[in-house]
């Protein structure tokens, strides 16, 4: 890091940095599961077809009402996801909230919002080596 930005993180109020080089980012296996079993905040929404079926319809932070439905249901000390029945899914209007271990790609898609970041530190590693290119990030309270 340069000097201003070892200064810069040093005087940092938030909680916490750390850096990954573009080769460690580029050797990430993204379809691996980023959990060892079931999430206790993301879950698979399933949306209800014209036809009524249901499509996996992406992942899901919990909303407050799931929480209340998942109590309901599965008992007061089972509102996680991780918690639920192996077959567990709540159904809340039109979408069926399932549990899910979800993959690092679940999490930061190709096609979402980090994807210009990965093409500016591709080209950048093409010119500086893959080594000399990091992502600094702060995590923040």
């Amino acid at each position: 890091m340069s000097d201003k930005v070892q200064r810069d993180a040093d005087d940092f109020a938030g909680h916490s940095h750390s850096w990954f080089s573009w080769r460690e980012l580029s050797a990430v296996d993204w379809n691996a599961p980023c959990t060892d079993g079931p999430s206790r905040y993301w879950v698979r929404r399933w949306s209800r077809t014209h036809e009524g079926s249901f499509v996996p319809n992406g992942l899901a932070a919990l909303p407050d009402e799931l929480y209340d439905s998942a109590a309901a249901k599965f008992g007061e000390g089972n509102i996680a996801p991780a918690r639920w029945p192996a077959d567990g899914e709540l159904l809340l209007g039109d979408e069926v909230y399932r549990p899910v271990v979800p993959a690092y790609r679940d999490l930061v898609p190709t096609d979402g919002p980090w994807q210009p970041v990965w093409n500016v530190m591709g080209t950048l590693s093409e010119l500086h080596g893959e080594d000399n290119v990091r992502l600094v990030v702060w995590f923040g309270d």
